[in-house]
């Protein structure tokens, strides 16, 4: 399980993109007031979609990259697999992944349409011949928009695109393009050497830029849409949402004064802590999970789910605040 776990990089993408685009879902079923046992099926679908695109964009870019991680001293799974095993392996997770919201969706040729162009990007970041992984700035774009902002994109499939619907929706996939773009600058800031080493070219390897004068523009505006984003919320759920930014706040006060004050670290420029994080990936969708409770306790199961997922991301944020906290006591 651990070999099939480190194979698929589950780590890499459940806790930190899964989570955060199905709350986009929960989102709009909260705002809209739908009726959560219906839109059950619908939410299950969606995730079980998003997990297998996900490992199919990541097993992809580590079977194109397998010399080069080679040269970089990385040992990954995929790099003693029979390449017949490794294809094998993306179709099944293309058929799991495909069928259950083709199945689900009315509109079956815009759905094809628009998972074909999902999966064609998400894998046209590392494929060789295309390879945006290399094309500098271009390449931190289609990332961003092939992990982050189709997904949500797909959610034409599900939505009533009324004149609300659109405005929020527009708001989510500008959120969802902006901490995608966050996380690969990171991402490839903190892979600089060894891209250099191994003569691979990226924005942050050939370009040098200001990584962290442009993540705290980037993430300003991330708070800015999130705000947005709660004021539709807060009008019907205000002690849910309250509560919410209020662990929110505390959690990424304790953190930041361990990474930054105390262990010296640039808390903008590592996975040690992302900011906002924690709220998008874990508060806001237990908050979203907590929201539906109210007319079905049905949610419940949505909020057992997001916790799973994102127990070791939780653990991890937990475990970085009780350092300062127990410091204080």
């Amino acid at each position: 399980m651990k070999a099939l776990i480190n194979y698929l990089r589950v780590d890499e993408w459940l806790n930190s993109k899964v989570t955060m685009t199905v709350a986009v879902a929960a989102y709009f079923i909260c705002v809209n007031q739908r009726d959560v046992a219906a839109a059950s099926v619908e939410l299950l679908v969606y995730f079980i979609f998003l997990c297998m695109f996900l490992a199919i964009s990541y097993v992809a870019n580590d079977f194109s990259d397998i010399e080069i991680d080679r040269k970089a001293g990385k040992k990954k799974v995929i790099a003693n697999m029979p390449k017949a095993a490794v294809w094998i392996s993306l179709i099944l997770m293309g058929i799991i992944g495909v069928v259950p919201i083709m199945l689900y969706v009315e509109n079956k040729i815009l759905g094809a349409l628009l998972i074909l162009i999902t999966v064609f990007l998400g894998v046209a970041y590392s494929a060789p011949g295309i390879r945006f992984k290399e094309r500098g700035f271009l390449g931190i774009l289609e990332c961003s928009f092939a992990q982050r902002c189709m997904p949500v994109v797909l959610l034409w499939l599900f939505l009533d695109l009324n004149a609300k619907n659109i405005f929020l929706w527009t708001l989510w996939f500008l959120i969802s393009f902006l901490d995608g773009l966050r996380y690969i600058l990171i991402h490839q800031y903190i892979d600089q050497d060894n891209d250099r080493a191994t003569g691979v070219h990226t924005y942050v390897s050939d370009t040098r830029p200001n990584i962290r004068r442009n993540i705290i523009r980037i993430l300003s505006v991330e708070i800015g849409l999130c705000i947005l984003l709660l004021i539709p919320l807060i009008r019907v759920h205000t002690w849910i949402v309250i509560i919410g930014i209020l662990v929110t706040l505390i959690l990424e006060f304790c953190i930041y004064e361990t990474l930054y004050v105390y262990a010296g670290k640039d808390w903008l420029v590592s996975f040690d802590s992302v900011p906002l994080e924690a709220f998008l990936n874990i508060i806001l969708p237990v908050m979203l999970g907590i929201c539906m409770m109210k007319t079905n306790l049905l949610a419940g199961l949505f909020v057992v789910v997001i916790i799973i997922c994102s127990y070791k991301l939780l653990k991890t944020k937990i475990d970085i605040s009780m350092v300062y906290i127990k410091s204080k006591l």
